[in-house]
């Protein structure tokens, strides 16, 4: 087995969208899903771009179903975590509790769960990299969708978090702006934007962490219009691109 990358969330949306345009960069990669017939035809489509995919359904809030899932492959180079769900949108308080749990189950304890299992597989030879994503609401407030944007939020701090914990590895979250994908077909509230963000360059910021390119940049919160490809381990002792608050200076 070669160099190996593992996408959650890859049955369909930015996660599919990684699967394919990282075909040719990785001798082989798994496919993490909890939907076997999505997972099923992204596949297909890797395939066509010439990767090899593994198929593993499972649920990335499930201990034992990533467990499973990941146990035939002793090594993991790199993860892209792009499972994740929108969540209830309406005012806090107003109850569906059950789906509010299942979104910070689904995007902040999937996403620790995840790279908690694959740390115990990078190889120690070269640098693992680990890509999260953020979203709308991590960065500011985003009023009727708490539980989505506190989740978000959430991850950016637990990259962080995991970069300082593991300086052997480059840990970064990727605000990937608005994509038509599928976590649209439940929103009620927020209206599309006027121009979709640009997959192109999602596509290559993915690319780009993935790569030996990165190599010391860890611990970064970054979206896909800052200028990454100016990046230097330099950056990595900056509090640039960090979830901080902003106060004023002390006396």
């Amino acid at each position: 087995m070669g160099r190996l990358l593992l996408i959650t969330g890859a049955g369909g949306g930015l996660g599919s969208l990684v699967a394919q345009n990282e075909a040719a960069n990785f001798s082989e990669m798994v496919l993490l899903e909890r939907n076997k017939q999505k997972l099923e035809a992204a596949s297909s489509l890797v395939s066509e771009k010439g990767g090899t995919p593994h198929l593993a359904v499972a649920d990335v809030s499930s201990p034992k179903m990533v467990a499973d899932a990941l146990s035939p492959y002793p090594s993991i180079d790199c993860v892209v975590n792009a499972a994740g769900v929108l969540g209830p949108v309406r005012r806090l308080g107003d109850g569906a509790w059950e789906e509010w749990r299942n979104a910070v189950d689904v995007n902040l304890f999937g996403t620790a769960l995840v790279c908690g299992t694959a740390l115990k597989k990078m190889p120690g030879g070269q640098r693992g990299k680990i890509v999260n994503f953020a979203g709308g609401g991590a960065a500011n407030s985003r009023p009727y969708h708490t539980a989505y944007a506190a989740s978000k939020a959430g991850v950016v701090r637990l990259t962080e978090i995991l970069a300082d914990e593991h300086p052997q590895l480059d840990a970064n979250v990727i605000a990937p702006g608005a994509h038509r994908t599928g976590i649209w077909d439940t929103e009620t509230h927020d209206k599309p934007p006027e121009k979709w963000a640009d997959k192109t360059r999602f596509c290559a910021l993915v690319s780009f962490l993935l790569s030996r390119k990165s190599d010391g940049v860890s611990g970064k919160f970054i979206h896909i219009y800052d200028k990454w490809e100016e990046f230097t381990p330099e950056i990595s002792k900056s509090e640039l691109y960090t979830m901080r608050r902003i106060e004023p200076k002390r006396q």
